[in-house]
């Protein structure tokens, strides 16, 4: 098989009764142009077969020709995809408006447990109140105790400072978390 047979097999310019006789352009030319080349008589022999069909050949058309330039592709419908940009849903306000609060109280939450652990809110303590209610005020007890915030106004209610235990770990994990998901109703309510 010459590199020249082979150019004029892929430019349409080999006949196929010559490709016929070299099994490879055979080979190439059943494969290219999809034609069963057992149909095909090699050359030499007439080009009438024994039934009398002809010999078949095949020809390429050049798309630059002028029938091929003024022939108009059919309409094709519209391929149905959503543009982008015409249609965008705003979140709703409530959701802006939460996710700045949980932005902002999450921090404010941790900040407020980190504090009480040093005795930031001893202040709010009053021996007089605790007194009269028939509890002893004790000195160095200025911590808020978390499991029983509702009795400030009792001994109960005031645990040493310095020391912290699992409520204290909770409420810190639970402003954090809550700062979180405020970030993410952010990030979402952009999108």
């Amino acid at each position: 098989m010459s590199s020249d047979r082979l150019r004029k097999l892929l430019d349409g310019e080999l006949d196929l009764s010559e490709a016929a006789n070299d099994p490879i352009l055979s080979s190439l030319a059943s494969r290219i142009y999809n034609v069963d080349m057992a149909d095909v008589k090699p050359s030499g022999e007439s080009s009438e077969g024994e039934e009398g069909k002809p010999n078949l050949t095949f020809e390429l058309h050049d798309s630059s020709s002028p029938d091929a330039l003024e022939m108009k592709l059919p309409d094709l419908p519209p391929i149905g995809v959503p543009e982008a940009g015409k249609e965008i849903i705003e979140a709703p306000k409530s959701l802006k408006l939460s996710s700045r609060l949980m932005i902002i109280l999450g921090p404010i939450i941790s900040l407020c447990a980190l504090l009480n652990i040093f005795g930031i809110f001893g202040f709010l303590k009053s021996c007089d109140t605790i007194i009269s209610n028939g509890g002893v005020c004790i000195d160095g007890a200025d911590r808020i105790s978390l499991l029983a915030i509702g009795r400030l106004s009792h001994t109960e209610g005031w645990i040493y400072s310095g020391s912290f235990g699992i409520p204290t770990i909770t409420l810190i994990l639970f402003g954090v978390i809550i700062m979180f998901v405020g970030i993410q109703l952010k990030m979402y309510s952009k999108n």
